[in-house]
């Protein structure tokens, strides 16, 4: 029988009522539930006396990451699998009982879907839309290559024995989740999604929180890949990695695009430019996909917060893939739960070397162009 825990975050506290309902739906889990510990880490609020109130095991201490609190509780679990779980989230009522399912038919770690509590602001309709598409669509697809990309650390269920194997949750990059994900699957460990469970999030309320939170997850995965060299495990290794790259990059900066080719050139020609006709496509899958999810009022209530979050983070989330895997610059700490200002790496002095070289050729060698076509036409 699992164990469950809940971690508390540090900068943005966990109000009286939102930890009082992760524990409750803790609580009211189908299945049996051995214990239900909350590791209040670098708190400084009343996490600690509302979980023991509410008859929970609490640790307190200074994990100063989320691997390493959460590492915390590990030693005293004696169940046979483990439920991580958010401390501002909650679970569906059957959660753990469908996680501990899909332990059952082989797999030694998975996570459920997610859905935000709300869709009261532009950013929690985006989270929505985007889980959506997540949870009907690519899950599902990256199930049936065996190659989930994450199991979210919103809340994600392993089999002890395993997670004990690897380490526990792998503390040496920003995302413990996509660390552990992959280091599982380098192991050939099987990993699966759950549909049919769910977390209830509590999402970003705010523009710099929503990037802050981003800016996490995208170094994250940059540093996860560069460590476990993701894409060059296998071939759906390949095509999970190069998708989401896509996704994250070419997504957005096409959402950019296409105001600009509606107001240049007319709705009717805009429309037949090459982003429009690649992106009718892409944008009537995806809805029909979310309403599947969400129904056609939700979907629709979601639509323009994503596409215009799209728009706005797609940029973003290249310049900061840009700066982790060409500027060697990386993420180490960010202004969500581990309560600091976001630090970056300096630039390695041979990445430095090896740009401004690459530089200077480049620039040569485009200068040899112009001079080469100005020869050939009998221009100065």
């Amino acid at each position: 029988m699992p164990a469950a825990g809940a971690r508390s975050p540090t900068t943005r506290q966990v109000g009286r009522d939102s930890l009082s309902q992760t524990i409750r739906s803790c609580k009211e889990q189908t299945y049996p539930i051995d214990q239900i510990i909350v590791v209040a880490d670098n708190c400084s609020d009343r996490t600690a006396e509302i979980a023991r109130r509410m008859g929970v095991v609490v640790i307190e201490g200074r994990g100063g990451s989320k691997a390493s609190a959460q590492n915390l509780a590990l030693p005293r679990i004696t169940s046979d699998a483990v439920v991580a779980l958010d401390a501002d989230a909650a679970l569906s009522p059957d959660a753990v009982e469908l996680m501990m399912a899909t332990l059952r038919k082989g797999s030694v770690g998975t996570c459920t879907a997610a859905r935000p509590k709300d869709t009261s602001t532009i950013y929690s309709q985006y989270r929505t839309f985007y889980h959506a598409i997540a949870n009907g669509w690519v899950r599902p697809l990256q199930d049936s290559l065996g190659r989930q990309m994450v199991l979210s650390g919103m809340a994600n269920c392993h089999r002890m024995d395993v997670l004990r194997a690897v380490g526990g949750f792998p503390n040496d990059n920003i995302t413990e989740d996509f660390n552990l994900t992959w280091t599982l699957h380098r192991r050939a460990h099987p990993v699966a999604f759950t549909a049919g469970a769910f977390v209830y999030t509590q999402e970003p309320t705010s523009l710099p929180e929503l990037l802050s939170q981003m800016h996490r997850w995208t170094a994250g995965f940059a540093q996860t890949m560069g460590r476990h060299r993701a894409p060059l495990i296998d071939g759906p290794s390949l095509i999970v990695v190069g998708s989401q790259i896509l996704d994250g990059v070419i997504g957005g900066i096409a959402l950019l695009s296409l105001p600009h080719y509606l107001v240049r050139h007319g709705v009717a020609r805009g429309l037949r430019t090459w982003w429009s006709p690649l992106w009718a496509v892409i944008m009537m899958a995806s809805v029909g996909v979310a309403v599947r999810q969400l129904g056609w009022r939700t979907t629709a209530k979601c639509l323009p917060g994503w596409v215009a979050m799209q728009s706005l983070t797609g940029p973003l989330i290249a310049w900061w893939l840009f700066r982790e895997w060409v500027l060697g610059r990386h993420l180490t700490t960010w202004t969500g739960r581990h309560g600091c200002r976001p630090a970056l790496t300096p630039m390695p002095r041979s990445r430095k070397t090896a740009l401004t070289l690459a530089g200077a050729t480049a620039a040569a060698l485009g200068s040899l162009a112009v001079l080469q076509r100005r020869t050939r036409t009998g221009h100065p």
